[in-house]
């Protein structure tokens, strides 16, 4: 089940997150906990770390592109990790999020979500936070119809 493998990644109980994209996704942008999981979020790791981020993504994106059928796409590594780092520095605007991402069906991004953070694993430094960001940023693409 998507919670099991990644409410560990938030710090949060299994339940908590299944409440979380039980909700639709505009009750997640409005709902405490998901603020707090934003807040949470060190901003200066994440600025700190992002060449090596989009590295990562840059290496491995491509295998996961194409198992998920988002070859045609304009997803990269420096897409991905801008999308996350935009959304979450200016949270008032994260629900601009969901239009772009309409074709991408909630349950393929519950598969291909465990193998995006896990690609993280190869960061030396900054991992467990750019993991965080991925999975919060991802909640309401979960949650969404």
């Amino acid at each position: 089940m998507i919670a099991d493998l990644l409410a560990p990644y938030l710090h949060i109980p299994v339940g908590e997150f299944e409440r979380l994209i039980s909700l639709s996704p505009e009750e997640i942008y409005q709902d405490p906990t998901y603020q707090h999981l934003v807040a949470q979020l060190d901003q200066k790791v994440l600025s700190d770390t992002l060449p090596q981020a989009r590295d990562v993504y840059e290496v491995g994106l491509p295998a996961i592109k194409d198992k998920f059928g988002w070859s045609g796409t304009v997803m990269s590594g420096y897409t991905l990790c801008n999308w996350v780092i935009g959304f979450l520095r200016y949270p008032e605007k994260m629900k601009d999020m969901l239009p772009r991402h309409e074709r991408v069906a909630s349950l393929q991004v519950a598969d291909a979500l465990p193998e995006l953070a896990s690609l993280l694993d190869a960061l030396p430094e900054g991992r467990e936070e750019w993991q965080r960001a991925l999975i919060v940023f991802s909640l309401p693409l979960l949650a969404k119809s």
